[in-house]
């Protein structure tokens, strides 16, 4: 059995319920992680050492000073022929509600970094000046959460991700988003796109393998070493991505099992406990707990 990060509603990267973090890494080598997603904002500026980013059926050649936007749900993960070496990256990861204080409702930011990436416009490249800052900011950020930071420590947290956030902005619409290389193996890129439009439907591999024209042991070795996932727990991890969604609406939990490709719940709720970490039902409830305004 595949092992899953828990990661239940903001709380792992929310420490004492701030809703952000920052993070500078450096890794001597590293090897390649699974495809992804998250209920939050990842800002991810790329420095040194990856090889490829897979943004759901795209694929980008990573290069230093390229900055990556990815929202909540979008299935997102490093990937390369050979271990990295000297890995070296910065992220912030924002809960949707602090990047909707960070708007000073001026400006919505939860639709408008949505709106990028809905039209495939998932990174853009920073000057080394700009990229400077970034880093800088993010570091700041991250100096502050290693202890337990005060209020006016979180305010100064809040103007540096302001000037991240203001920087990003001033990219976007000056520049040009950078455009998304074409796989060696275009039959997987075709058979992710196949995936990522019917994942709610009943899908086998054996039907995929039969539809794109390759075998099942071909179809099963690629797209394992694209994604580091199997087909089947890519095509189960979208389901409960596309759960953990439609959770923050009205529907019943026995209704979004349905909605989502799962034939009875007892099979939704072993496959959301096991992904998430977390039942459905407690999931439902920590994320309305976060919203209550009294939280």
């Amino acid at each position: 059995m595949e092992y899953y990060e828990v990661r239940t509603p903001f709380e792992p990267m929310a420490r004492g319920g701030q809703g952000y973090e920052a993070h500078y890494r450096f890794d001597e080598s590293m090897e390649v992680t699974q495809y992804h997603c998250h209920d939050y904002y990842e800002l991810y500026i790329h420095l040194h050492g990856g090889e490829y980013m897979g943004v759901d059926n795209k694929l980008y050649l990573l290069k230093p000073n390229q900055v990556y936007i990815f929202p909540p749900f979008c299935m997102h993960g490093l990937s390369c022929t050979v271990q990295m070496r000297n890995y070296e990256r910065a992220f912030l990861n924002l809960s949707p509600e602090v990047l909707k204080n960070l708007g000073c409702s001026q400006l919505d930011l939860n639709q408008f970094l949505q709106g990028c990436a809905s039209g495939g416009h998932h990174t853009y490249q920073l000057s080394n000046v700009d990229a400077q800052r970034f880093v800088h900011c993010i570091r700041r950020i991250e100096t502050s959460q290693s202890g337990d930071p005060d209020a006016l420590e979180r305010f100064q947290d809040y103007a540096y991700m302001i000037t991240i956030i203001n920087l990003l902005c001033q990219v976007i619409r000056r520049t040009v988003p950078v455009k998304d290389e074409t796989a060696s193996n275009s039959v997987i890129q075709d058979v992710l796109t196949y995936i990522n439009n019917h994942y709610t439907q009943p899908l086998h591999i054996s039907d995929l393998a039969h539809r794109f024209g390759v075998s099942e042991s071909y179809l099963s070795h690629e797209f394992s070493r694209y994604t580091n996932r199997s087909v089947y727990d890519y095509i189960l991890y979208r389901r409960i991505s596309l759960a953990r969604r439609q959770i923050l609406g009205p529907d019943s939990l026995n209704a979004i099992a349905y909605q989502c490709g799962f034939n009875d719940y007892s099979n939704f709720l072993r496959s959301f406990t096991r992904i998430a970490g977390i039942s459905p039902s407690q999931y439902r409830k920590q994320l309305r707990k976060y919203r209550n305004p009294e939280f």
